[in-house]
């Protein structure tokens, strides 16, 4: 066990990831086999790793940073997302295509253990539940939740802004996700919180105030790109519907998984909440400077029509 794992963080490295952490598959377990009260975990969602793969003993978990440069654009006043449509996004996806496809030919071909690569993503659904329950800020939900893996593969925690923060790479990463028979010795668990106690800049720098403080994304506020499909409550739930269907009997999915597959569909929002986050080793020292003329940068917008609900539990006011 110890030597295959060892093999395989080289062997993501030699594939381009900058991170590999692995955890056996006994944590994705309800109640979870460590304190949940020192290791913040996101919520289940989706499938566990036993249902898309019955033979699954491990998870690995592997991460590719994102550019200092292409973060950088984000903070511009420059009418574009081009850079960082290109490669924040899709490249990126390739490539963590390309790492955790490989990964997993290596796994089967060399080591003989049945293995699925899931990439950055393999499709989204929308709950429906939200439809009367005006609490329930994030009714999206992928098919495997990658934040929830990378926290109990030990990659990185929780971050206020809702993100996965590594002790490496902060914020400023993209995760992608395989799914092994391979008995891999589990990496520690990182508790607590990644953020210091006073930082509030993720919450200033939104242009949509999708953030709230217990660390949760409201989707449709943040679905809102800074006011490209709108600013009304219902129709952006409208619009979040046709992206995101719900995981039901006599519902088409298969476009919205191609969209997944193909990276079409790309935001434009700033992604303010990576930009402008501080944690990780490369540190961004004008960040605060940045912070204090980012609205007039990115121009707050103007949501209407949230449930009270909403707009009382985002700390925003």
């Amino acid at each position: 066990m110890a030597e295959l794992s060892a093999a395989l963080k080289q062997k993501a490295r030699a594939l381009g990831a900058d991170l590999a952490k692995a955890a056996s598959a006994d944590r994705w377990q309800s109640p979870p086999p460590f304190d949940a009260g020192k290791v913040f975990v996101y919520p289940h969602t989706g499938y566990r790793p036993d249902e898309l793969l019955p033979s699954a003993r491990s998870v690995i978990m592997v991460a590719v940073r994102l550019l200092d440069g292409v973060v950088d654009t984000t903070t511009t006043a420059c009418r574009t997302t081009g850079v960082q449509g290109n490669f924040a996004y899709v490249h990126l996806n390739r490539q963590l295509h390309d790492v955790t496809f490989g990964l997993a030919r290596w796994l089967e071909d060399e080591w003989g253990y049945r293995s699925v690569p899931l990439g950055y993503n393999i499709g989204s659904r929308y709950d429906s539940r939200a439809d009367e329950d005006s609490s329930i800020i994030g009714p999206a939900h992928g098919l495997f939740s990658m934040k929830r893996a990378a926290v109990l593969a030990g990659l990185g925690r929780k971050a206020r802004n809702g993100l996965v923060a590594s002790p490496e790479l902060g914020t400023r990463m993209r995760l992608g996700c395989v799914l092994t028979a391979a008995p891999l010795a589990s990496d520690p668990l990182l508790e607590g919180d990644p953020c210091p106690a006073s930082c509030d800049i993720c919450f200033r720098a939104c242009a949509t105030g999708a953030l709230t403080r217990d660390g949760r994304v409201d989707h449709l506020k943040c679905f809102s790109d800074a006011g490209r499909r709108g600013t009304r409550f219902d129709e952006l739930r409208a619009e979040f519907r046709k992206r995101y269907p719900p995981d039901a009997p006599g519902v088409d999915y298969t476009q919205n998984d191609f969209l997944s597959i193909d990276g079409a569909d790309n935001r434009m929002c700033r992604i303010a909440c990576v930009a402008m986050c501080p944690l990780g080793q490369r540190k961004l020292p004008d960040v605060v400077r940045r912070l204090k003329t980012f609205d007039r940068v990115v121009e707050k917008v103007e949501l209407t029509g949230f449930p009270p609900a909403q707009d009382a539990g985002s700390g925003l006011k």
